[in-house]
């Protein structure tokens, strides 16, 4: 390292020691739990994303026709972690095989092919997630920088601790998806948005429009920020400029960079047009849809609201809440600087989006737990900085939030429950090849059993053929199978929409009523199979495992008459 760039780090370090000590932290939180692999401990979010980028390997062409994140950014990040790993096997003479088995490794039935061709897929996973946490802490980083700009210093350490002790986010941070890293170029692209704003930089708002499109084609739900930007744009050129024309000439460039940083990142919108098209209106349909697997009883805004509770905390939830109403009051007093306007610019016109249709996952508030951290960073600065009485109520609340906050998200990463590890050892210590066990989900959302157990596979999924599965549902009505297991991945989704298949969620209903079957083990949370805001809430306020954490309850029912009905 040139001596020249090892000062520059040295000084930073002196100067701001709090960064690195926070960036540990947090790469210690985010880290810890991410070599938990086998018995596959992932999700299918998880393993789409690998398989995809694993299509550019091994098919030797980056303009993949999957666009179903918006962009291709995140993929080819995770295609680059992969370098290491191959290098590696290129050094111990295992490439050849791999590459030539690799074809076989996908999303769904992956975990049927030999050992050391999974063994290789669990090494790209686990490069795959470190993407995520060094994006995680790079995030928790950029925080601290934009606290400071908005406010001080103070605002920018209380801002990254928040976002530090936020369980939900943390835990994101575990998995190779693409909402953590997204949420690093959305804060980034914030951060240089009211640099530009304060400094009136034409050069720093040009970045901030590159980094748009950056954030967009790692996740399209980010493309928001082109709101605060456009205001920022408007801001620095509309007085100086005489027409609309004028404003034109001197804005066009700003559009154009961004829509460059996102094509160039997504290349493969050239080569597959249609897919993309295909993609965009498909994400519509799905998002506004009546009749999809995410729509809950409650109304979205209080389901999003649950989602943010139980990934912040309760206490921290809440003091975020209170946050937000602290900084619009003193926005419309004028006593905050105006640029914090520009992340409620996007937050706001965000949060509704989200509570449409079947936008109520708990992945689409991602991008609100930095921003939400952002926010009481600045109320925790202010609060700490009053008059004498104030200051001390605001000392004791600050200390109250982070405590309960640590300890909460250190609890729910070190306490992730292992319910296919346990059950995959129940599984091969009592079947055996006189058993018999239906099942109805993707293989990724179940325990592994034994190689002389028969297994019977009905994948009940609105995108597959209803005559694939059918005959499942059929055996089921018969008492055909002795076992039945299930995973609470799958089941949750016939009882959050009841309209999807209302015969498959009476039949789950009377699994659960034991009627037929008797339920003989449960593997990790407690069965519940009411995905409600209230539950949601009540989670937020304990110290147990994040429900997120990618370790679904798993179910073992067994046949109560010895006989089939029919």
């Amino acid at each position: 390292m040139p001596s020249s760039l090892w000062n520059r780090i040295r000084t930073s370090v002196r100067r701001e020691p709090f960064v690195p000590l926070v960036a540990l932290a947090a790469f210690l939180l985010m880290f810890f739990g991410t070599w938990r692999l086998r018995p596959h401990l992932t999700f299918p979010d998880e393993t789409g994303a690998i398989e995809l980028a694993l299509r550019i390997g091994y098919e030797q062409n980056p303009f993949i026709d999957n666009f179903r994140k918006g962009g291709n950014l995140h993929l080819y990040l995770l295609a680059l972690s992969f370098v290491p790993v191959t290098l590696y096997w290129l050094v111990t003479g295992q490439f050849g095989e791999i590459m030539s088995g690799a074809a076989s490794v996908g999303s769904s039935p992956s975990w049927g092919v030999s050992p050391d061709l999974l063994t290789a897929f669990y090494d790209v996973l686990f490069a795959g997630r470190l993407v995520s946490v060094v994006f995680g802490v790079g995030t928790v980083v950029v925080l601290y920088y934009l606290g400071r700009e908005l406010l001080d210093r103070r605002a920018g350490i209380f801002a990254s601790v928040f976002l530090t002790t936020s369980v939900g986010y943390v835990l994101t941070g575990h998995y190779a998806t693409e909402d953590v890293p997204m949420t690093f170029f959305l804060m980034l692209g914030f951060l240089l948005t009211v640099r530009a704003f304060h400094s009136g930089d034409t050069r720093t708002l040009l970045a901030a429009a590159l980094v748009a499109g950056l954030a967009a084609s790692t996740k399209a739900t980010a493309g928001l920020l082109v709101l605060p930007i456009a205001i920022v744009i408007i801001e620095r050129h509309w007085d100086e400029s005489g027409t609309v024309v004028e404003f034109v000439k001197a804005v066009w460039l700003y559009p154009t960079l961004t829509i460059l940083s996102y094509v160039t990142t997504t290349p493969s919108i050239f080569v597959h047009p249609g897919s993309w098209a295909d993609e965009i209106s498909r994400y519509v349909y799905r998002s506004t849809s009546d009749s999809v697997a995410y729509n809950w009883s409650d109304p979205g805004w209080l389901i999003q609201l649950a989602h943010l509770a139980e990934g912040q905390g309760i206490v921290l939830f809440l003091f975020s809440i209170l946050s937000v109403l602290l900084v619009v009051t003193f926005l419309l007093r004028g006593t905050l600087d105006s640029a914090v306007w520009l992340l409620l610019v996007y937050a706001i016109p965000y949060f509704i989006v989200i509570t449409q249709g079947n936008m109520t996952q708990f992945p689409r508030v991602m991008p609100l737990f930095p921003i939400l951290a952002v926010l009481a960073g600045i109320t925790g600065s202010e609060l700490s900085q009053f008059s004498h009485p104030v200051r001390l109520v605001g000392i004791g609340l600050l200390t109250l939030v982070i405590v309960f906050s640590g300890v909460h998200t250190t609890v729910g990463v070190s306490d992730i429950n292992e319910s296919r590890q346990e059950a995959t050892a129940w599984t091969h210590a009592n079947l055996d090849r006189s058993d018999t066990v239906d099942v109805y989900s993707q293989q990724v959302y179940l325990p592994e059993f034994p190689e002389e157990t028969t297994v019977n596979r009905y994948e009940i999924h609105s995108t597959f053929p209803r005559e694939n599965w059918q005959p499942g549902l059929e055996r089921l009505d018969c008492n055909a199978p002795e076992y039945v297991v299930l995973s609470s991945y799958h089941y949750y989704r016939f009882f959050q929409d009841r309209s999807v298949f209302p015969g498959v969620t009476e039949r789950m209903s009377a699994l659960f009523a034991e009627e037929d079957y008797e339920i003989v083990r449960t593997f990790g949370p407690p069965i519940d199979t009411e995905l409600s805001a209230e539950r949601k809430f009540k989670d937020s306020a304990g110290l147990s495992s994040f429900p997120e954490d990618g370790n679904p309850t798993i179910v073992v029912l067994k046949r109560i008459d010895d006989e089939p009905t029919c």
